[in-house]
């Protein structure tokens, strides 16, 4: 009689595709420096008391012990823990922050996206059941179904309002009349 494929499979030989390593315990370092040369490198060494970490001063005030100290001859002063750091944002174009949603150099960010129709169908639900309350809408399994935090919830709500807000003015411009009488 024929067996299932699931049990001719269990009963097989695994393959080993590599070969077995012959001491997986014990390991060899790449290179190996001699213990006279350990001994006799912190004796002499005039720099060596100067490069031990200093454990009670912070990380950037301690010299790595790799890095020769800086201020003899390279320009560099010493450096100071509290200046601010140059993360090299001015050297992006305004177009690119932009498109990253970053802010300019003018201190305007990127226009806000709108949203897609099923977007704005979903958010339109969750703001006529619960208004604000962006907690409640986090909570909503049904209505809210991606399972959004409440702060995407806000970042949609936002993009939402820009939109529609968009919207009432255009139907302003056409027909202020028209407008009118929706509000009332």
């Amino acid at each position: 009689m024929g067996r299932s494929r699931r049990k001719y499979k269990q009963s097989r030989a695994k393959v080993r595709c590599a070969l077995p390593k012959k001491k997986p315990g014990v390991f060899k370092p790449a290179f190996a420096i001699p213990r006279e040369l350990l001994a006799g490198a912190g004796n002499g060494d005039e720099e060596a008391g100067k490069r031990k970490w200093d454990e009670k001063a912070s990380v950037v005030l301690c010299p790595s012990l790799q890095v020769p100290s800086s201020g003899a001859g390279d320009g560099r002063g010493p450096i100071s823990e509290f200046d601010p750091i140059d993360s090299g944002s001015d050297l992006e174009a305004d177009d690119l922050k932009s498109a990253l949603g970053k802010k300019r150099r003018d201190g305007k960010s990127a226009p806000v996206q709108p949203l897609t129709t099923i977007q704005r169908v979903h958010i339109a639900r969750l703001i006529a059941k619960h208004g604000d309350d962006y907690q409640a809408m986090s909570l909503d399994i049904e209505l809210n179904a991606m399972q959004h935090t409440v702060a995407e919830l806000k970042k949609l709500c936002r993009r939402f309002n820009v939109r529609s807000g968009r919207l009432a003015r255009a139907i302003e411009e056409r027909n202020p009349s028209a407008a009118l009488l929706e509000r009332e």
